[in-house]
């Protein structure tokens, strides 16, 4: 190496596949413990750096007394819980009070919000818009059963740069160095959902539209041409909230989105010949292209059988990309699911990835059902009860836990919500070096009967839930 570990791990942290020069083969290579060198000092470059520059991390280090990291367990008491991002009054964005809300939010982020202009925002989706023109960030937005929206202060650049490692390995093939269109593929999307929104699936969109069609937005084709309304979902998780409490009757309504209650609808009417149209296009003029496309899996199954029912079957060019996960939403799936999917779309495999968007990777699975962790980010396995750090050796099973040193919009320490399996020691047949986890990974909260989030599976049935009662609403 002919940088000073100091010199590599920046390099590391600034450009994660460019260090590796773009290719996924030499990432997933690297030995173990050269990697692990190069995490802690990773970490401990970031944790010197955002510990001054973000309050909640600096309060946190002063208060569990670190100044330096010298082992990956330190950073433990540095992991911010998922809730982090939504531990303000919910009641501030009942009340359009987005001064109050950017007070906390610059608590969380090291770019200064002071001179963002919010006088007048009457929604959410105004106030974010006004957040991507004025700032470096495009907030993420999530929206759950607690009633309360996550809102993560997302760097735009973290994002393009997530978008150009995802789309390393949707194009690459392990053990084989990329080609000059492996490394920038030019492609039609095929994206079965909503154009755009502010959830971090949906935000997905306008970086797939630039970077996976050669910035061609007539090979972006989206299943509903319309935007989700982050104000909409704000309201569909406090209906959530109010039926669990048999407290509907007492819900407040938004008169702003009570106003475009008539736009809603006529969104609504238009989807089933939204779906048709897109269907046809897809079918027909997309054929025998190569195309991208990614969705969940019970959806990728509907699209499947309809094509079967109209005689189509390998659709699209077998050098296509497909790509799942996202949850079933509570639905299952025939045994030969992918093989159908595969059939109908004509492609060699379909991709799957664990990621969550508190974190700037997506962890790809490979021929084993292993994910493995991307080099930028340190995995950990948490005692489910206490947060307790357990051993980095054999295999452990526990609540999920992650440090991504190349965020720069927000620390990147984050437990989550997830049961996992990490086997430290296990070489992975598929020959990557890189630690994996197992396949079966389960929210606790479903495990113990709590909430759990609305995921990106669920959201057109929830925006569909939430226009419905707005449809039955008597002013």
């Amino acid at each position: 190496m002919s940088e000073s570990i100091s010199q590599a791990a920046e390099h590391l942290r600034r450009d994660p596949a460019g260090f590796f020069g773009n290719s996924i083969t030499r990432m997933h290579t690297i030995p173990r413990d050269e990697l692990a060198a190069l995490q802690l000092e990773a970490a401990n470059q970031c944790f010197a750096e955002q510990r001054r520059t973000i309050e909640m991390v600096g309060k946190q280090a002063a208060r569990v007394g670190l100044s330096t990291i010298t082992q990956f367990d330190d950073l433990v008491p540095m992991l911010f819980a998922h809730s982090m991002y939504k531990s303000y009054p919910s009641s501030l964005l009942d009340k359009k009070r987005f001064d109050l809300v950017m007070r906390w939010l610059s608590k969380l982020t090291p770019v200064d919000l002071s001179g963002v202009d919010v006088a007048g925002c009457d929604s959410i989706d105004e106030w974010i818009d006004r957040m991507d023109a004025q700032t470096p960030l495009g907030l993420i937005t999530s929206s759950g059963t607690t009633g309360t929206l996550s809102i993560i202060p997302k760097a735009k650049a973290d994002a393009i740069r997530s978008m150009e490692t995802w789309r390393l390995f949707f194009f690459q093939r392990f053990g084989t160095e990329p080609r000059p269109e492996d490394v920038t593929p030019v492609v039609d999307v095929i994206w079965p959902n909503h154009a755009s929104g502010k959830l971090g699936h949906l935000r997905l969109a306008a970086l797939l539209k630039t970077h996976f069609t050669g910035n061609d937005p007539s090979r972006f084709h989206a299943l509903y041409s319309d935007a989700v309304s982050t104000d909409l979902m704000f309201l569909a998780s406090k209906l959530q909230r109010a039926a669990a409490k048999g407290e509907l009757d007492r819900l407040e309504i938004d008169p702003q989105l009570l106003a475009r209650k008539d736009e809603f609808e006529a969104l609504q009417r238009r989807k089933p010949e939204e779906m048709k149209a897109f269907l046809n296009r897809m079918t027909t003029q997309l054929r025998g292209r190569r195309i991208f496309i990614t969705g969940a899996s019970f959806l990728l199954v509907d699209m499947a059988k309809e094509g079967f029912a109209r005689g189509i079957e390998k659709c699209f060019a077998p050098d296509s990309v497909c790509v799942s996960g996202g949850g079933t939403k509570g639905m299952v799936l025939p045994d030969d699911w992918a093989a159908q999917v595969k059939r109908f779309l004509g492609v060699r495999e379909i991709k799957m990835g664990y990621g969550m968007s508190e974190v700037s990777a997506l962890h790809m699975m490979c021929d084993h059902r292993r994910y493995h962790i991307q080099p930028w980010v340190i995995p950990f396995v948490l005692d489910p009860d206490t947060n307790a750090p357990l051993p980095r050796t054999g295999v452990q099973r526990g609540r999920a836990g992650f440090f991504d040193f190349a965020s720069i919009g927000h620390w990147g320490g984050t437990i989550s919500g997830d049961e996992v399996e990490i086997d430290w020691d296990t070489p992975c047949p598929c020959g990557q070096t890189s630690v994996h986890l197992a396949d079966d990974i389960a929210r606790y909260s479903e495990r113990r009967g709590g909430d759990d989030k609305i995921t990106c599976a669920a959201t057109a049935e929830v925006h569909n839930e939430a226009v419905r009662f707005l449809a039955e609403f008597q002013e």
